[in-house]
C-alpha cells in the first residue's frame, strides 16, 4: 500500500470511528507497520495544520483521533447546541410512566395497566 493510500485509509478509519483508534489496530488492518501509520498520521496532521483545515489529527498516547480545530469551536458549539432532542412516541411515554411509577414491573403488568400490547414499545 503506497503512502497516499495509507493516509486516505487512516483518514477514512478515523472519520468513521468518531473516537480514538489504536495505531496498532490500524496497522493490523492495513497490513503496514505502526511506524508507517505514525508517519502517515504525522503527514496528515501537518497537512491539516498547514492548509488551515477545520479538522485536526491528534495522537493520544498510542491512539489516533480526528477532532475539530480549536479555531472553529464556537461555530461547532452553535451547530451542536441546536440539535433537536429525540422525541419519544406517546406509547413509549406511557410505558415509561408506568415503569417509573410502579417499578419493578413486567411486560405483562405494563400491558394490563395500559390496556394494550406493549411488546414493541418495551
Amino acid at each position: 500500500m503506497d503512502d497516499m493510500n495509507i493516509k486516505s485509509a487512516i483518514e477514512a478509519i478515523l472519520f468513521a470511528a468518531g473516537e480514538p483508534v489504536p495505531a496498532a489496530r490500524i496497522s493490523l488492518i492495513l497490513g503496514v507497520s505502526e511506524e508507517a501509520v505514525y508517519a502517515a498520521a504525522k503527514e496528515l496532521s501537518d497537512e491539516y495544520s498547514f492548509n488551515l483545515r477545520g479538522i485536526r489529527l491528534l495522537k493520544l498516547d498510542k491512539n489516533l483521533q480526528l477532532c475539530s480545530s480549536p479555531e472553529y469551536a464556537s461555530v461547532v458549539t452553535k451547530t451542536l447546541e441546536h440539535r433537536k432532542p429525540p422525541m419519544l412516541s406517546q406509547p413509549a411515554l406511557e410505558t415509561l410512566a408506568v415503569v417509573a411509577y410502579f417499578q419493578p414491573v413486567t411486560r405483562a403488568y405494563i400491558d394490563q395497566v395500559r390496556g394494550v400490547d406493549s411488546s414493541y414499545t418495551v
